[in-house]
């Protein structure tokens, strides 16, 4: 039995760190200059590409200098400066409504945080969960209490709306500063939950961004794909060939050439730096085919016949095969498996004593 799991490379590099949270560490009475030098590197290096063990040094150092375990959420709900925004920040605030915004937030996140962003959407929520598969370090509350302060923050300031979300899911124990969670948030905070999430309203996407700009809007897109596919390639080969195989495969099985041409480098190109990390593109289709028969077996809507065409396979039976050598099951098997081990509804007595909500709303 051959199994497919996804590769979680290690990261290497990230982008300049963002200039708003920069500019609210100042503002709180911490020198940047003094920060960088404990952290050895300099001013200026604050303002260009770090390494993840360069940025980790930086972060260390700054939240040991706040000394203040709760400055994620005064950073992250800070009063913005758009002046002081890169190419996300723009390509979002030019957006039509906060929908829209979010979603290429969540797809350019990349080029300034190492945490990943996933829009869930049911009838009445939308829920932007952040994830953070790196290890966890002294920050990473802080790091999550920022990321999600800074996403409400945008959308009250770009939309004129004071947005309110439904709750914030948290991962862990709550801190000792909880309540401020309800304070400056306006929500419930529940702890010890599955995913690190801040849940709006799903008609809150709908709500028009005052900056919304559609011209220029597709300028700062297209600049943002550009960056995107450069910082994929120069940091992670297979992430960016995932990534490619995600967007083409939806009918006909994508080539080599075909990625190729979607991160703007020659067939040659990609095949020596896939050689140079010891990858194979066969490898990387098959992983890709596997993760989205996965996908579309746990949503339950479409046929295994259906499922094997968008996956590109010639006839079901190709599919069939392919599946039960990856996984050893065969896809009516797996799906099967999922459903029987789905979590059976709470009653409302046990979702209460699970869900703890420690903050609640003012």
């Amino acid at each position: 039995m051959l199994e497919i799991n996804r590769r979680i490379a290690t990261v290497t590099t990230t982008s300049a760190l963002p200039f708003n949270m920069l500019d609210g560490i100042r503002k709180s009475g911490i020198d940047l200059a003094v920060l960088a030098r404990k952290a050895g590197l300099s001013l200026n290096d604050l303002r260009t590409p770090l390494s993840a063990e360069q940025a980790d040094r930086f972060f260390v150092v700054a939240y040991e200098q706040a000394a203040d375990p709760s400055i994620g959420l005064a950073l992250g709900l800070q009063p913005m400066r758009p002046e002081l925004f890169g190419v996300v920040g723009f390509s979002a605030m030019t957006s039509g409504n906060f929908g829209a915004a979010l979603a290429r937030i969540a797809r350019y996140n990349a080029l300034v945080s190492a945490c990943e962003l996933d829009i869930v959407l049911t009838a009445d929520e939308a829920a932007v969960r952040v994830r953070y598969d790196g290890p966890d370090r002294p920050y990473s509350r802080c790091r999550m209490d920022i990321q999600m302060g800074t996403l409400l923050n945008f959308g009250r300031l770009f939309t004129e709306q004071q947005i309110v979300p439904l709750r914030l899911s948290l991962k862990g124990d709550a801190p000792p500063y909880h309540a401020r969670y309800a304070e400056m948030f306006g929500c419930p905070a529940l702890f010890d939950q599955a995913h690190d999430a801040i849940v709006f309203r799903r008609s809150d996407l709908a709500l028009p961004l005052v900056s919304a700009n559609p011209a220029v809007s597709a300028l700062f897109e297209d600049a943002a794909e550009r960056d995107l596919v450069t910082h994929h390639m120069r940091h992670d080969t297979a992430h960016a060939v995932r990534d490619a195989l995600r967007q083409l495969l939806h009918g006909d099985l994508p080539s080599i050439e075909q990625v190729a041409g979607a991160l703007c480098v020659s067939e040659r190109t990609l095949q020596r730096r896939l050689a140079r990390e010891g990858l194979q593109f066969s490898a990387l289709l098959d992983e890709v085919r596997l993760e989205m028969a996965r996908r579309y077996l746990a949503a339950g809507r479409a046929s295994l016949t259906e499922i094997a065409y968008l996956l590109g396979f010639v006839d079901p039976n190709s599919f069939f095969r392919s599946f039960k050598r990856w996984t050893g099951k065969t896809p009516a098997d797996w799906r099967q498996h999922q459903d029987e081990s789905a979590p059976k509804p709470k009653t409302r007595a046990s979702s209460r004593r699970q869900s703890r909500p420690v903050a609640a709303a003012p």
